[in-house]
C-alpha cells in the first residue's frame, strides 16, 4: 500500500463505489479510549516496512491506535471523540447457509478507503435471534488465527485473500459460540482494496442482472481457487455463498487449516462430502447452481456450461501450478521436448489421484486426530521436496522414489467417526479408500509411471538449463514444506499458548507481535528473501526465538539460531559463538536485524538437507549452550 494511513482513513470506502450505496446501511461507531484496547499484531509488510524501519513502524502502529480502534458499543466510547460514520454491507443468501438470520454483516463494518473491521460489536444488520451469530463478538485467538491464515494465503495462493493489517486486543472477556466461559476479546482490521470482500451474497441482495460473461468469470475464479487449495494443502472446511469473494478470494477462516497431506479431511462437519479437502469443488458447484437458478442470471447461462467451465479451468490451473511443486515456474512453464503435453497431463492426473488415496481409518480424517498422520497412503509433498536432492547426485532410483512417495506411517485399518453417514462412508470407500495389499500394488505401478515421467522432465531440464538447476532444488524444498503452525495441531495449540502468555503479561504487546510475525513467516512458502538475500525453511518456533535453515540459490544452506532481542542476554553475546554438529565445532557469525539477533553457522551443501535438520545443530556462547524455551501455556496467577 502506497498512501499513508491517515489519508486512507479520510476517504470513502471503495466497496461502496463498487457495490453501490443501496448495498450498505450507515451507523455510528466510536473511538475506544487508548487504555481500553491495544494492537497486539501489526502487518508492517503491507506498507513495505522492513524490521529496520523502526520509526516508520512506530508511526504506523500509532496511526492504527488513533484512527482504527473503533467500537459499536456506545458504553465503551471515548466521550472526548465524536462518533464516526461507518458502513455495514447488506447481504442475502437464498441457500440459507451463511447469514444465520442476519440481514448482512453482523459484526463487521467498512471505514475509510479500504478498511473492514470485524468483531467491533453488533451491527444494525445483526437481527438473528441466535446469540452465537448476533452478539458482535470475536475472540482474540480466532482474530489472530484469521490474521495468520489471511496473511499467509494472501501471498501463497494465486487467488489471494483479504490481508489483515492489525489485530486488536479489546481487553474484554467475552462469550464465544459453542464454548463455556469467557475468553479474551479482539477484532481484526482487514484490507479490501480490490473487492477481496465482495461476495455472491451481495449480488443476491442487489438482485440485479449479472451478465453471463461475469458469471463465467466468477466460475473460473472459483475453479482456480479450488485448484490452489489442492496444490497448497489448504482446507476451507465449510463452503457457502458468504465465504468466498466474486474474485475467488477466500473469506473467513474459522474452519481453515493447512494439512499434512492431500487425503480427504474435514474441519467443520463430516456429514457432507463437499466439506472434505479435495472434494470441496462439489460445494462450489452447488454455489454456482444457486446463482444460475437465481433471477440475477439474466442471460440464462446454463448449469451444464458452468460446470464444464469449472472442471476445465480447475484441471488446467492444477496442471499449471504443478510446475511450482516440481520447482519450476508456473508463470513461465518449461517447454519439454521429451515429455509431450499429454504425458504431463497424465503425470499431474496420477499425482491428484494418488494424493487422495487413504485408509479406512475415518476417525483420522479429522486433522486434529492423533492418527491423522497415518491417514494418507501417498505423500507427494515429501517426494517433491526431497526427490531433486537425490536426483542431483544421481541417486533417485525407482526404489528410492517410491520410498519418498509412500507414507511410511500409513496403516490400512478401519475406524468410524461420529456424524459421518454410512452413505458418505461408502462413497469414500469406493473412490478413495485403499483396502488391500493387491490394490496398493496396482497403485504403486501408477506411482512408478509418475516417477518415470517426472525423472524424464527433470533430466531434460537439468541438461538444458544447468544454470537454473540449483533454483529448482531450492524452490522444491521450500514450497513443499508443511505449514506446521497452520495445522490444527500444533498450530492452534501454539497460538492459544502464546495468547495465554500475553494475557499473563509474559510478553508485552510489541513482543507478542514479533512472535506472530515469526509464526506467519514460518508458514510462508513464497521464497521471500529474509536475510543475506536468502530464504528460511524448517522454522521451529520457541518462546524466545526460533531455529531455521537459511537457504541460498548457490546450492548451499546455513543453520541459524534466532534470538528475539527481548530474551535476557540476547544482546550480550561474546566473541566466541559457535555451532556444533556431527560432534564438530564451527564458528558462528552474530548479526542483529531489527528485533532479532541471528547466529549464523557455516555453509553446507544442499545434499545434506535430507539428514541435517535444525535439531541437528547445537549453538554455544563460550561454554554455555544456547537453548530456546519451548512454547507452553502460562500458569494462571493463582498457581
Amino acid at each position: 500500500m502506497k498512501a499513508d494511513l491517515p489519508t486512507l482513513l479520510c476517504e470513502r470506502p471503495l466497496s461502496v463505489a463498487r457495490l453501490g450505496a443501496a448495498c450498505f446501511a450507515e451507523m455510528e461507531a466510536y473511538m475506544l479510549p487508548q487504555s481500553s484496547a491495544e494492537p497486539v499484531y501489526v502487518n508492517y509488510e503491507l506498507f513495505g516496512l522492513s524490521p529496520d524501519n523502526v520509526r516508520e513502524r512506530s508511526e504506523l502502529k500509532q496511526a492504527v491506535k488513533t484512527g482504527l480502534m473503533l467500537t459499536l458499543d456506545r458504553s465503551r466510547a471515548d466521550d472526548s471523540k465524536p462518533p464516526i460514520k461507518v458502513a455495514v454491507d447488506r447481504q442475502a443468501d437464498p441457500m440459507n447457509m451463511s447469514l444465520n438470520g442476519n440481514l448482512g454483516s453482523g459484526r463487521a463494518v467498512y471505514f475509510g478507503r479500504c478498511f473492514n473491521l470485524k468483531g467491533i460489536g453488533r451491527t444494525v444488520l445483526a437481527t438473528s435471534t441466535d446469540p452465537n451469530h448476533s452478539n458482535g463478538n470475536l475472540d482474540l485467538v480466532s482474530a489472530l488465527w484469521e490474521a495468520i491464515c489471511a496473511n499467509v494465503l494472501n501471498t501463497n495462493l494465486k487467488t489471494g485473500s483479504a490481508p489483515v493489517l492489525a489485530v486488536i486486543d479489546t481487553k474484554q472477556q467475552i462469550r464465544v459460540p459453542w464454548r463455556e466461559g469467557l475468553y479474551p476479546g479482539g477484532f481484526i482490521i482487514r484490507i479490501d482494496q480490490n473487492g477481496e470482500l465482495d461476495r455472491p451474497t451481495h449480488l443476491f441482495y442487489l438482485n440485479e442482472n449479472v451478465a453471463a460473461e461475469k458469471l463465467r468469470e466468477f466460475t473460473e475464479n472459483l475453479a482456480r481457487q479450488d485448484a490452489e487449495k489442492f496444490i497448497e494443502r489448504i482446507l476451507h472446511g465449510c463452503w457457502s455463498v458468504g465465504n468466498v469473494s466474486i474474485g475467488g478470494h477466500m473469506i473467513d477462516y474459522d474452519t481453515v487449516f493447512a494439512l499434512r497431506s492431500r487425503a480427504p479431511q474435514w474441519s467443520y462437519r463430516p456429514n457432507w462430502l463437499s466439506n472434505f479437502f479435495g472434494v470441496e469443488g462439489d460445494g462450489q458447484k452447488k454455489l454456482l447452481k444457486a446463482m444460475l437458478n437465481h433471477p440475477i442470471n439474466r442471460d440464462k447461462l446454463s448449469i451444464r456450461e458452468a460446470y464444464r467451465l469449472f472442471d476445465e479451468t480447475r484441471a488446467k490451473h492444477l496442471q499449471t501450478r504443478s510446475y511450482d511443486l516440481i520447482g519450476l515456474d508456473s508463470e513461465r512453464p518449461f517447454v519439454s521436448r521429451r515429455l509431450s503435453q499429454d504425458e504431463f497431463i497424465e503425470m499431474t492426473t496420477i499425482f491428484e489421484e494418488l494424493s487422495l488415496k487413504m485408509s479406512a481409518n475415518f476417525k483420522a480424517t479429522a486433522p486434529w486426530d492423533e492418527e491423522n498422520p497415518s491417514l494418507h497412503i501417498f505423500d507427494f509433498s515429501n517426494f517433491f521436496r526431497y526427490a531433486p536432492l537425490f536426483f542431483d547426485i544421481d541417486a533417485l532410483s525407482d526404489q528410492k522414489a517410491v520410498g519418498l512417495i509412500r507414507n511410511p506411517a500409513a496403516r490400512l485399518c478401519h475406524s468410524k467417526v461420529a456424524g459421518m453417514p454410512e452413505s458418505l462412508e461408502q462413497k469414500m470407500r469406493k473412490k478413495y479408500v485403499v483396502s488391500s495389499q493387491e490394490e496398493l500394488q496396482k497403485l504403486d505401478l501408477k506411482a512408478l509411471r509418475f516417477i518415470t515421467l517426472y525423472k524424464t522432465l527433470l533430466g531434460e531440464y537439468r541438461a538444458s538449463a544447468p544454470e537454473s538447476w540449483n533454483k529448482l532444488v531450492l524452490k522444491a524444498f521450500v514450497v513443499n514444506e508443511e505449514r506446521t503452525y497452520m495445522n490444527c495441531r500444533p498450530g492452534n495449540d501454539v497460538l492459544v499458548a502464546l495468547v495465554q502468555n500475553l494475557q499473563q503479561r509474559v510478553f508485552k504487546p510489541e513482543e507478542f507481535s514479533l512472535r506472530i510475525q515469526a509464526l506467519i513467516m514460518a508458514c510462508d512458502r513464497t521464497m521471500k528473501n529474509r536475510l543475506h538475500g536468502s530464504c528460511f525453511s524448517n522454522i521451529r518456533l520457541y518462546m524466545d526465538g526460533f531455529s531455521a535453515l537459511l537457504l541460498g540459490d548457490n546450492a548451499m544452506f546455513k543453520p541459524v539460531l534466532a534470538l528475539f532481542n527481548d530474551r535476557p542476554g540476547a544482546g550480550e553475546l561474546s566473541d566466541n559463538v559457535r555451532v556444533e554438529y556431527e560432534n564438530r565445532p564451527h564458528r558462528c557469525k552474530a548479526e542483529i536485524s531489527g528485533e532479532v539477533t541471528y547466529l549464523i553457522g557455516p555453509e553446507l551443501p544442499f545434499n545434506r538437507l535430507y539428514d541435517l535438520v535444525p535439531d541437528s545443530f547445537r549453538f554455544f556462547d563460550g561454554t554455555q549452550e544456547l537453548t530456546l524455551t519451548e512454547i507452553s501455556r502460562a500458569k494462571p496467577p493463582s498457581e
